[in-house]
């Protein structure tokens, strides 16, 4: 059996930056499906926003549940 990795191991480094996730207000999810509707490319309403064009595509794909609660 291969002995295991030392505690010591560049993942388990405490200098390796970790991305944590940001919490978007209703206000802003809002805000993308507008800019959606009225026909703005994905890309620049995640641009606008500081996000990644995936995580506005998401909010899309919960348009429905984001209604629903406003």
């Amino acid at each position: 059996m291969p002995p295991k990795r030392p505690a010591t191991s560049p993942a388990m480094s405490p200098s390796v930056a970790r991305k944590t996730s940001k919490s978007l207000t209703h206000k802003v999810k809002l805000d993308i499906m507008h800019r959606h509707k009225r026909g703005e490319k994905t890309n620049s309403i995640a641009r606008h926003h500081g996000l990644t064009p995936s995580t506005v595509s998401t909010i899309f794909k919960s348009a429905d549940s984001i209604f629903l609660a406003s």
